[in-house]
C-alpha cells in the first residue's frame, strides 16, 4: 500500500473540481477525519495527492491524521494529513 505524505501546493480550481467530480462518497470517521470513495477507473494514487492537497488548504481541521482514498475495486493509497495550524501560531506570536 503506498502512502502520500510529502507537502503539496496550492490547490488549482481546476484541481479542486477534478477531486470534487471524481469523489463518490466521503466518510466520516467518529474522529473527524475523511476518507473517500473514488470512482473506479481513476488513478488512486493522483486522488490521494488531490485529497491531501484538498484538505490542507480547507484547512478546517485542527490536527493531523492518516487517512486513505480507495476506489470500488479496493485500490487503496493513504496520505497524511498535516494542519499546519502549530505552526502557523508560533510564526505569529513570540514564544515565552
Amino acid at each position: 500500500m503506498e502512502k502520500i505524505n510529502r507537502t503539496n501546493n496550492r490547490l488549482t480550481t481546476e484541481e479542486a473540481s477534478r477531486f470534487e467530480s471524481g469523489v463518490v462518497e466521503t466518510v466520516w470517521s467518529e474522529a473527524g477525519e475523511p476518507h473517500y470513495i473514488i470512482k473506479d477507473g481513476l488513478n488512486v494514487k493522483e486522488y490521494a495527492s488531490l485529497a491531501k492537497k484538498y484538505l490542507e488548504n480547507e484547512r478546517i481541521i485542527a490536527h493531523d491524521f492518516t487517512s486513505h482514498v480507495i476506489n470500488g475495486s479496493g485500490e487503496r493509497v493513504d496520505f497524511e494529513y498535516k494542519s499546519g495550524w502549530f505552526l502557523e501560531g508560533l510564526a505569529e506570536q513570540e514564544m515565552e
